[in-house]
């Protein structure tokens, strides 16, 4: 449908061509393949070269149930267009096309949200840096895991010299260190001189840490409190000493969230619609589910990520905390526990 209002012999496109200055796409194909891609990439591409008047594009998908699995842009580097838009939201396939939009074709963007599917390891680099350096409001989202924040995208935040407000959701491995308040601020703060807003949520994990000098909460935490920062963070080791930290600014006002330790204690995420949570080392007990049902109270999506069977028998669990996560769990519509132990499925389908 899009694709046949989307050409010049169109209708549409004679009488609305000059007189659209904002536009939403909304994706509901759960299609995948390369001709979906195509397909996507040639309707955004469209947009931008027929709509002279557009400055303000949505292009992503509408069902937030389905926000991880859709299939995402992957934009030709040798498309040409000249657009006026000040504000796009997008999803996209790799980090080489988030560069691609920067390289100079949109020079009068100010606000760029971005979900990003994979980010790899690119040999592209900004040519033209007008956009970059222009940009007021930024928002970064991927939740595959990239050991590409130092190499890739600190650079990329760091020729960003007039923003204002910043948002960053990341996955973070092989690091030799935490992403922790005092990296935040010598990296990323004390480099913006313009910045009032930085919401941030980020893991790093497999880092690994030397037994004797494991940082504590405080020592991730204090910096950004002392900076006026409303912040919270978990920290979790395995025996390997492979440490895991997740650091996150309050509130919280991300649509998703990822968590990959049954360490996690809970807080209050109003605006969370779909979660994800995983743990290779512990299995999840009935306590971990009254916190998620506590933190999260409108969740619709949940997916979980754990082989190891329960630990704790059910008729030991407590009666009250059962209660509770029973009750707390009706917005849920889908939930995927295809990889994991039969005994979440049974409790789900049983208990909640």
């Amino acid at each position: 449908m899009a694709s046949r209002l989307l050409n010049d012999k169109s209708s549409f496109i004679h009488i609305f061509q000059n007189q659209i200055s904002h536009f939403t796409v909304m994706m509901h194909d759960d299609s995948k393949g390369e001709h979906i891609k195509e397909l996507f990439t040639n309707v955004f591409t469209n947009i931008l070269i027929i709509f002279a008047n557009l400055i303000y594009l949505n292009f992503h998908s509408q069902d937030i149930c389905r926000y991880i699995s859709k299939p995402f842009l992957s934009l030709p580097s040798t498309t040409c267009y000249s657009s006026n838009i000040v504000h796009l939201n997008i999803g996209v396939f790799s980090f080489d096309d988030c560069l691609c939009l920067l390289d100079g074709h949109l020079t009068q963007l100010h606000t760029f949200i971005v979900k990003v599917e994979h980010i790899i390891d690119t040999s592209m680099t900004i040519k033209n840096t007008k956009a970059v350096s222009n940009l007021k409001c930024f928002s970064l989202t991927s939740f595959h895991r990239t050991n590409e924040y130092d190499n890739q995208i600190l650079p990329l935040l760091h020729q960003m010299l007039q923003l204002e407000e910043l948002t960053l959701s990341l996955i973070v491995d092989n690091r030799t260190s935490f992403i922790d308040g005092t990296h935040l601020i010598n990296n990323i703060l004390n480099r913006m001189s313009y910045l009032q807003t930085f919401i941030f949520n980020i893991i790093t994990e497999y880092v690994t840490m030397d037994e004797e000098r494991l940082p504590t909460l405080d020592d991730i935490e204090q910096p950004l409190i002392q900076r006026g920062f409303n912040v919270n963070c978990y920290t979790d080791y395995n025996e390997f000493y492979k440490g895991q930290c997740h650091i996150y600014s309050l509130p919280y006002t991300i649509d998703c969230m990822h968590i990959h330790s049954s360490l996690f204690y809970g807080d209050l995420f109003r605006t969370v619609r779909y979660l994800y949570v995983q743990d290779f080392v512990r299995s999840f007990e009935d306590d971990f589910f009254v916190r998620i049902a506590q933190a999260f109270p409108l969740l619709n999506k949940l997916t979980m990520f754990n082989k190891h069977k329960q630990v704790k028998l059910k008729q030991q669990q407590d009666n009250h905390e059962s209660t509770y996560a029973i009750n707390e769990f009706s917005h849920l519509m889908i939930l995927n526990v295809a990889m994991s132990c039969i005994d979440y499925a049974k409790q789900f389908l049983f208990d909640f």
